[in-house]
């Protein structure tokens, strides 16, 4: 029975009481056996797994060392562990804290699965014939790895390959999501390949009808030449695991794997008492196999909620909850059901959403309940079309966002993520689209796009119209045409090229360049001039091609003059974010890729713009700016006001595109998947004749379709609930290009005719023709640079051409203010300097664009009291560790002396440092670090970096997480200063004001270096 009791230990923490449920959770959940937590959306799990560490603490089942959390983000690990950490000081400084615990306790290990995973595989790797250091390979550099193998196979190795009819890039995506799912539910490629050889021969061999039939139908042979496809796609995938073993290359999923088949040969004792699981539901099958393989039986608390089960994609299952009990062991079930993050209307929606996937997650159902005085607003509105839907979104946003007010609009689908973004500027609002394959949507990344194919694919002929057409050369359709009859007579005269191989349109662009070759033209003189200066411009560019790639995007984006386009035709007040922000993932493929090449990026993107993967924001909710994302990268976030769009049926929810399950090409068969208890089957061995290997692949489809809509309103479940205050709902029946208006989402259809949802104003009955064909758009083809504003502007020129000149002598001060505006005007942005203190780096990392604008215009630092306080306070410390004696309270006035007894109750008054005020430098991703640690604790072969702070504690996470960059530096220069490795290196803030000590999970030292590395070029200017 524990000595305390989760709301006594609570109090130490906060205010509040427990509900009934998190004190079952935390104080009845038996300390010998597994449990299972179903936690719905916004019920606290990260509040419920740092209390239950303190209630393991302070009644002495556990010592802080001893447990062991783990989550899926770098953000969320970091958010537990400060909690935590938080905690146990605050509970140190209790009646509460065990009498035999030390005061200097080693903290509580929180990280992510990702890099529990990579432990488990340093420590057991030569066990499965690797190396500790194998290289770990990223996500950029799989594809270009995949890319190679395709690309280099012969049919003489691969003979379906000649048959194959999808093109390269389909082929590695296949190959990539083949491997993946081979290592997570540790499938051999044989096995695979063994079954789809067996189906094919099979089936091959049935007769059409009970009555014979030697044919084959049509539908039948494509069920055939699908699977001999997929036999080609996991055969590609075997030598793309057998690439990587030679070439000493795992990923993420690999490292878990290997340490899985490590522990089949050796048990591995770990220092973990009690585990905690975060987020349960969206760890992949391989995952579960290794933390069962270690935990099973053990008192490891999981929480998970199973309609919030949407990364399918990646390999998890919402299955994992279901199976919790045969992979760890028999155990209790509690749920958490007090919703903190949205009002009564909105929790009332949500449960009404999620109603139907009770039965589809095998556990019994949490209804979510307000724990938020607030009521909350649920408001819908249908419009006729996409247009009107986007304009009224405008509206409802503009009335309710505010510097202090955080909005997003969630999308299921990107196709109209751009028209949402006009109407939004429109209005006035700050709009920020997150996710790549929203960014890939904008006219301006696409002309960048664009234009890095022609340099890099001599047959991207149309993305070379698009550049000629653009704002750029502004080419009229005559001489694009001139241009491939010019293409056309070069392939008759030139020996060296067949008609099979013609000249493209890109090298007729080139040949342009040379007189003698322009006579055959037949261009107009505008024209001829313009083509001249595009291919030019290309010419220049190829030549730059030793530059990275990332700045050879920003080289091309200068040429072709984008920055005063989108500032010449500005709808927001950041015209250049959608291109910084694409540029800004060009430099995250460079950093993860192990030959970044403007080929491989162009492969790269082709790739993510299909994979959810990608659409991971970089950062989360921003007060005063609306934010379109994708539902699947808004899951853990949470704004004010909320707008679900795109509420009908194909765009949300989706047409299922994986209705043949595994007979698409690279599927892994149902059978031999981890969770194939859990998901739908064929029945093919059942089958006597094609007829009836028909219905079964229909019945399956049907199944898979079926699936498919659970895990559709499993997004609507996790759309809706991202909104605390207002939550709008909205949907149009057309949309461009269609004839038959579309049907409403069956989730806003049973919020309104039950009536969860305020309707803003009567559905209408939907037009019986699509109101946007009728809608004329005129379009001037050469592009007009100056667009609608040129008679303004030609106007206003005339004015200063018709103009009497103003002698400088006449107005000296006008004349000073126009200098003054030019210099202002022409400024060099200046570079990031080679060498950076740590404090300046945390800053550069934490506001690029402001660090910038100090570097342009740096203004002296005011006095301040607390700074001063504080370098009085640094000054007696340093002076006391020399003397190795007490602070002299007797030297501080009062306003100051509570600093000082602070730090003479913190367990660091009674050590005696082996460094103090240490100076050392470093260089790390091309910045040359400067720091000065203020102290330096030695326990025997272990270090301790402390940090003391004057102020109080950090009273948000983003605060803390802003600080540990500081920590990491500090650690990464000590280890190397002292040539240890750095997990013998930890690293801590002590805040005097109020006594705290933090020690947070800091960013490694590879992420830093690839970030600072980024800076000095993403931020570049234009």
């Amino acid at each position: 029975m524990p000595k305390y009791s989760a709301q006594e230990i609570f109090s130490v923490v906060s205010k509040f009481q427990l509900t009934p449920e998190q004190e079952a959770a935390i104080s009845n959940t038996d300390t010998s056996a597994p449990s299972l937590v179903i936690a719905g959306a916004g019920s606290g799990k990260t509040e419920l797994m740092a209390v239950r560490t303190l209630f393991l603490v302070a009644n002495q089942l556990a010592t802080p060392s001893e447990i062991l959390g783990l989550t899926f983000t770098r953000k969320a690990a970091t958010e537990l562990a400060v909690r935590v950490q938080q905690g146990l000081v605050k509970l140190r400084e209790s009646s509460y804290w065990p009498e035999g615990l030390d005061q200097d306790f080693e903290p509580a290990k929180i990280t992510t699965y990702n890099s529990f995973g990579n432990e488990i595989f340093r420590s057991l790797s030569l066990q499965v014939g690797y190396d500790a250091d194998a290289v770990l390979m990223t996500e950029a550099g799989a594809i270009s790895l995949a890319r190679e193998i395709v690309t280099q196979a012969q049919v003489v190795d691969f003979p379906t390959l000649e048959v194959f009819d999808k093109s390269l890039d389909h082929l590695v995506s296949r190959v990539l999501a083949a491997a993946s799912a081979l290592t997570d539910n540790q499938c051999q490629p044989d096995t695979a390949i063994d079954y789809l050889e067996t189906f094919v021969r099979s089936i091959s061999a049935l007769p059409q009808s009970d009555k014979g039939g030697a044919g084959t139908y049509a539908y039948h042979q494509a069920v055939i030449d699908d699977a001999t496809s997929s036999i080609l796609v996991f055969e590609l995938a075997r030598e793309f695991q057998r690439q990587k073993k030679l070439r000493g290359l795992v990923d993420f999923s690999d490292q878990v794997a290997l340490a899985l088949e490590a522990l089949k040969q050796q048990n591995l004792q770990l220092p973990h008492r009690f585990v905690l699981l975060d987020e349960y539901q969206d760890t992949s099958g391989i995952q579960t196999m290794l933390l069962s393989k270690l935990f099973s039986g053990k008192p490891v608390m999981a929480v998970g909620d199973p309609n919030q089960a949407i990364y399918g994609w990646r390999g998890a299952s919402s299955a994992n909850l279901t199976g919790f009990r045969d992979d760890f062991g028999e155990g209790e079930v509690y749920s958490l059901s007090t919703s903190w993050r949205s009002g009564e209307a909105i929790v009332t929606a949500a449960n009404r959403v999620s109603q139907d996937l009770n039965s589809d997650s095998g556990l019994a159902p949490v209804l979510l309940r307000a724990g938020k005085e607030a009521a909350g607003k649920v408001f819908a509105l249908v419009s006729q079309d996409e247009v009107g839907e986007s304009l009224a979104v405008a509206s409802w946003l503009t009335e309710r966002v505010t510097s202090e007010s955080s909005a997003a609009v969630l999308f299921r689908s990107k196709q109209a993520m751009r028209q949402f973004a006009i109407a939004l500027e429109d209005r006035g609002l700050t709009v920020e689209i997150t996710g790549l394959s929203g960014l890939l949507e904008q006219p301006e990344v696409i002309d960048l796009i664009s234009a890095l194919r022609v340099v890099a694919d001599p047959e991207a002929g149309a993305d070379l119209m698009r550049i000629l057409a653009g704002p750029k050369f502004r080419i009229g359709p005559r001489d694009i045409a001139k241009l491939h009859q010019f293409a056309k007579k070069l392939t008759k005269v030139r020996q060296e090229v067949t008609p099979a191989l013609p000249i493209t349109l890109v090298e007729a662009l080139d040949e342009i360049r040379k007189p003698s070759s322009r006579q055959f033209a037949e261009l107009s003189e505008l024209g001829l001039e313009r083509l001249i200066q595009a291919s030019e411009l290309f010419h220049l560019m190829r030549t730059q091609l030793s530059l990275s790639v990332t700045e050879f995007a920003w080289a091309m984006a200068r040429e072709l003059e984008l920055d005063i386009e989108l500032y010449a035709h500005k709808r927001s007040k950041l015209p250049l974010a959608n291109l910084e922000g694409f540029i800004a993932r060009v430099s995250d493929y460079e950093a993860s890729s192990l030959r970044p090449s403007l080929q491989g990026l162009l492969g790269w993107l082709d790739y993510a713009v299909t994979s959810e993967r990608f659409e991971l924001p970089k950062t989360g909710a921003k007060l005063g700016v609306v934010q379109l994302m994708s539902v699947h990268a808004a899951k853990g976030l949470e704004w004010d006001h909320v707008v679900v769009a795109g509420l009908v049926k194909g765009s949300f929810p989706v047409e299922s595109r994986d209705t043949k399950g595994w007979l698409q090409p690279g599927k892994l068969p149902h059978k031999l998947r981890q969770d194939c208890n859990y998901i739908p089957e064929l029945a093919w061995e059942a089958a006597s004749t094609q007829k009836d290997l028909k219905q079964a692949v229909d019945a399956f489809a049907a199944a898979n379709r079926l699936k498919h809509d659970v895990e559709e309103r499993r997004l609507a479940y996790v759309a809706v609930t991202r909104a605390g205050n207002q939550l709008l709902l909205t949907a149009s029946y057309y949309k461009p290009g269609i004839q038959k208006a579309r049907e409403l989402a069956p989730y806003l259809t049973e919020l309104v005719s039950e009536g969860l949802a305020e309707l803003i104003e009567a559905v209408p009955e939907p037009l019986p023709a699509n109101p946007l064909i009728d809608q004329t758009k005129k379009v001037t083809w050469p592009f007009d640079p100056l667009g609608e504003a040129r008679p303004e502007q030609a106007r206003a020129a005339q004015e200063v051409l018709d103009a009497s000149p103003t002698l400088a002598s006449q107005s000296v001060q006008l004349a000073s203010i126009i200098e003054q505006a030019e210099k202002l005007r022409t400024q060099e942005q200046p570079e990031i300097p080679l060498r950076l203190s740590a404090s300046r780096v945390v800053e550069l990392l934490a506001d690029p664009d402001n660090f910038r604008q100090m570097l342009t215009r740096p203004l002296p630092v005011p006095y301040s009291s607390a700074a001063e306080a504080g370098t009085e306070f640094h000054a007696a410390l340093e002076k006391a560790f020399a003397l190795e004696s007490e602070l002299d309270l007797d030297d501080w006035d009062s306003d100051q002396r509570a600093l000082a007894e602070n730090f003479e109750n913190s367990r660091f008054a009674s050590r005696q440092p082996v460094f103090v005020e240490q100076s050392l430098e470093f260089e790390l991703g091309g910045t040359v670090v400067v720091c000065k640690l203020d102290a330096v604790f030695q326990n025997d072969s272990e270090f301790e970096i402390v940090d003391w702070k004057s102020g109080s504690s950090p009273a948000s996470q983003e605060d803390v997480a802003k600080r540990a960059v500081q920590l990491a530096l500090y650690r990464i220069g000590f280890a190397r200063w002292q040539r240890l490795g750095i997990e013998k290196v930890k690293a801590s803030f002590f805040f005097a004001e109020d006594g705290v000590e933090i020690s947070p999970e800091v960013p490694s030292e590879a992420e830093l270096a690839a970030r600072l590395a980024e800076l000095r070029t993403a931020l570049r200017p234009l």
